[in-house]
């Protein structure tokens, strides 16, 4: 197998895995816009990790690659394998619109994320507020609590 092809095999096993991880994200995402349980969200990010560890190993074999045929690593290498072999040019469209896509998705869910966090912030807020500043407050009977114990009530009559 020539270094091209194997460039070239190489992106296509990198396109096949972003597009996984695209799949995860979207489970994710009906994870955290749902009623889903923090197990799911939990084996999810295990399935997320795994898959990010593998295109990191995948991203690394690219770049050994494309210094065995003399070209620089990353995107600007890859770019210019993709001018010079250009049966390359597909796969590597693919991979770079594929790879946005998930970015997208992946800032979206980090942005789910974050409203989760300050709602359960702002929850935890009031739940320690409870008793502080217990004027404004009501007991069962929807009355006023009493701000002194031991007062009597003023009663009009």
């Amino acid at each position: 197998m020539s270094l091209v092809d194997a460039l070239q095999s190489c992106m296509k096993q990198e396109d096949a895995l972003i597009t996984e991880f695209s799949s995860i994200l979207e489970e994710e995402t009906e994870v955290l816009v749902g009623q889903g349980s923090v197990e799911a969200l939990n084996l999810i990010t295990e399935r997320k990790r795994g898959v990010a560890q593998q295109l990191v190993d995948l991203s690394q074999t690219r770049d050994n690659l494309l210094s065995e045929i003399g070209l620089p690593a990353g995107h600007a290498g890859t770019e210019q394998a993709a001018v010079q072999y250009p049966q390359l040019s597909g796969v590597w469209q693919a991979l770079l619109t594929k790879s946005a896509s998930a970015s997208e998705i992946n800032l979206r869910n980090g942005a789910l994320i974050d409203v989760h966090l300050r709602y359960t912030q702002q929850s935890l807020d009031a739940l320690r507020n409870v008793g502080v500043g217990s004027a404004s407050t009501y007991d069962a009977q929807g009355r006023g609590a009493r701000s002194a114990p031991g007062r009597k009530p003023i009663v009009a009559g």
